[in-house]
């Protein structure tokens, strides 16, 4: 449980730096970018409030899901999550359909919205048809396509600070993290998943 309690530790120090200021009453942060933020409030509250639910939820359910205690409240957990992720995936494709910032950008973001979508509709088909390992296997995956914008953040910075792409560069790094942040998150998640498979014994793999 080591990595859920990574996975929440990041999840808050991103809220606390990089969400919470949107929420500033006087808007200095919204009318920062004007050129993208403009008539596009609605939409961005909505990603990072939506986002939020599934973002914090996401660690409990795991961890709840792993040791099998109190399912009734993971059971709760799992609609509070879907709930969340809905409406930030709605967000989400407004946003990626109204930036202005490229079409890289917008078609990193629209791509991992619909990989957010595709693992968490397959998470709850697997829990419906009672498939407890594939459930568990996909929520894994839809919570790394949630953390994606997390990494899309850290991404960024990092390369920000190391001048990647020069002054003029800030598309390119924008574009790069939208689309490095949930891919390269969904291959190292399917590599350990498969890889703790790989090793089992031909008996254990058939249960």
């Amino acid at each position: 449980m080591t990595l859920v309690s990574l996975a929440l530790l990041l999840s808050i120090a991103f809220w606390l730096v990089a969400a919470l200021h949107y929420f500033d009453p006087s808007g200095v942060v919204l009318n920062e970018y004007p050129g993208m933020n403009a008539g596009r409030k609605i939409g961005l509250l909505s990603h990072i409030l939506g986002g939020t639910v599934p973002l914090f939820t996401g660690p409990f359910l795991l961890w709840l899901g792993q040791t099998r205690q109190r399912l009734a409240l993971h059971r709760r957990l799992g609609y509070a999550y879907l709930g969340g992720a809905a409406v930030t995936c709605l967000a989400a494709f407004y946003l990626s359909l109204t930036t202005p910032i490229g079409f890289l950008f917008a078609s990193g973001l629209f791509v991992q919205t619909l990989a957010c979508i595709a693992c968490t509709s397959l998470a709850f088909l697997a829990i419906r048809r009672r498939n407890i390992s594939q459930h568990r296997e996909w929520t894994i995956r839809s919570y790394i396509t949630i953390l994606s914008f997390v990494f899309f953040r850290f991404i960024f910075v990092a390369l920000e600070s190391m001048g990647v792409g020069g002054p003029d560069g800030k598309t390119l790094r924008l574009s790069f993290a939208a689309w490095s942040g949930w891919s390269v998150g969904l291959l190292v998640t399917e590599v350990c998943l498969q890889w703790s498979r790989l090793f089992r014994s031909p008996a254990t793999q058939a249960e």
